[in-house]
């Protein structure tokens, strides 16, 4: 599956059998490469008694150990040690062929590092045409991209990716800040912009409430977003589009040790295709259970990814952090299933009297009371733990001054909505527009969550 068809969208069909015989060939290809040329995974399969030659099945592939960021943290502590690289003693390349080095943001940790190969940047670039295509972006558009670029996964990889499609691409990077930004979307008039949710939002803030400049006339026509689930949040989808004169928003996304993106949204905005199915296989999994879940219309569980053609250090089975609920129903663009919305991710998830809390499920339910609001909010972890108890805090930032009376009044109505549709008890703080200070992580990410001073 070299070039995607979209005459052919059954070709997009992780369950069809076509499909799953190609992803069985594919894996059964890189688990005999692997098993062959890194001794890192010879020892671990060994260790749980498998053998990819005798791999005859998918069904088979639940047996093989999964992998999390721990894991691959320490082996990259390893070979820096004993080998002198970041990338890893799963390395399954000679670490010569590697032309490009990325790395995660570390908010959770030390940052951990992706190579890439030649070949590997050609498949990323391949993805990412199939991206443009589904969300209308043409060769020759004028594409600014605002993300964080450095030496973020998501960073310089976009820039390669849109010179290889022929984009026009005005690199500027958020780190700059918001207002060279805001100058540079003046000067370029870019058709398209690619960057985080939370930092559209903030060029929107910053241009109306600083720079008295309106993004609404600036002619941006295409708004891709990644990095976090607000680009399938309709009210922030909302504010977007309003903010930059209709342009129309999509987000995109990608899988942890697979080469991005293999996830993007259509022109019908209904979750996000998996538009990589010769890149990356994907599970359903329980982690309670420890079951791999059948791909069922509403499922839910963590995916779990594997790089089908990643030369540099493929990630077998990587536990990547995020909760989805899938939709397997065809789209009305005509792909089918699988497509699916974020429901937050597994390590920033709280138990609160035995109820699990996403904070993007808050910060979701908060921007309901849109025109009361600004959207800034922040969940108070009270300690090391994730069990809480309640009330939970919960700091929201008003739009404009309301006066006592007012803030009283919402005050009790998002408590009233919370405790209803999320099944527990907050204690909203409110606070007056402006003084919710909100904080960004190193790469333009949005913090939710807050750790109470201890």
């Amino acid at each position: 599956m070299s070039n995607l068809s979209w005459k052919d969208p059954s070709r997009l069909d992780i369950t069809s059998d076509p499909v799953r015989q190609m992803q069985f060939a594919l894996l059964k290809k890189q688990l005999l490469r692997i098993y062959e040329q890194s001794p890192y995974y010879r020892e671990k399969f060994d260790r749980a008694g498998v053998d990819p030659n005798q791999f005859t099945s998918l069904a088979q592939f639940q047996a093989y150990p999964l992998f999390d960021k721990y894991e691959e943290r320490e082996s990259q502590a390893r070979s820096r040690a004993e080998l002198g690289h970041p990338l890893g003693m799963h390395l399954t390349c000679d670490h010569r062929a590697v032309n490009r080095i990325s790395a995660s943001s570390g908010t959770t940790g030390t940052p951990s590092f992706q190579g890439h190969t030649a070949n590997d940047r050609a498949i990323m670039n391949r993805n990412f045409a199939r991206m443009a295509e589904l969300t209308g972006l043409r060769p020759g558009d004028r594409v600014m991209m605002a993300g964080v670029m450095s030496m973020w996964v998501a960073g310089i990889p976009t820039v390669d990716a849109l010179l290889a499609y022929g984009a026009n691409v005005i690199p500027i990077g958020g780190l700059v800040g918001s207002a060279k930004v805001i100058e540079m979307i003046e000067l370029t008039r870019p058709e398209v912009i690619v960057c985080t949710p939370s930092f559209a939002r903030q060029l929107l803030k910053k241009a109306r409430e600083e720079l008295q400049v309106d993004l609404a006339t600036m002619g941006v026509r295409n708004l891709s977003v990644y990095g976090e689930p607000g680009g399938s949040v309709p009210e922030i989808v909302q504010e977007l589009s309003t903010g930059f004169g209709g342009a129309e928003i999509f987000d995109m996304s990608g899988g942890t040790g697979c080469l991005n993106p293999i996830f993007s949204q259509c022109r019908e905005h209904d979750g996000m295709h998996f538009i990589a199915p010769d890149s990356a296989y994907i599970e359903l999994y329980d982690r309670e259970s420890g079951q791999v879940l059948p791909w069922e219309d509403g499922a839910e569980g963590e995916f779990v990814y594997t790089g089908l053609d990643r030369e540099c250090g493929p990630l077998i089975r990587f536990m990547d952090g995020d909760k989805m609920r899938v939709k397997m129903q065809p789209c009305a663009c005509g792909l089918p299933g699988m497509r699916f919305e974020i429901l937050g991710r597994v390590d920033d998830m709280l138990l609160v009297k035995g109820v699990n809390v996403f904070p993007s499920a808050v910060r979701d339910l908060v921007l309901g009371f849109d025109g009361e609001v600004t959207g800034n909010v922040r969940v108070v972890k009270s300690d090391a733990s994730p069990v809480i108890q309640p009330p939970m805090t919960v700091r929201v930032e008003c739009r404009g001054r309301p006066d006592e009376a007012a803030r009283a009044d919402l005050k009790q109505r998002l408590e009233a909505r919370i405790q209803r549709q999320l099944r527990f008890r907050a204690d909203v703080l409110l606070y007056p527009e402006g003084e919710l200070v909100m904080e960004y992580g190193a790469t333009g990410k949005v913090k939710l969550l807050e750790d109470a001073p201890g």
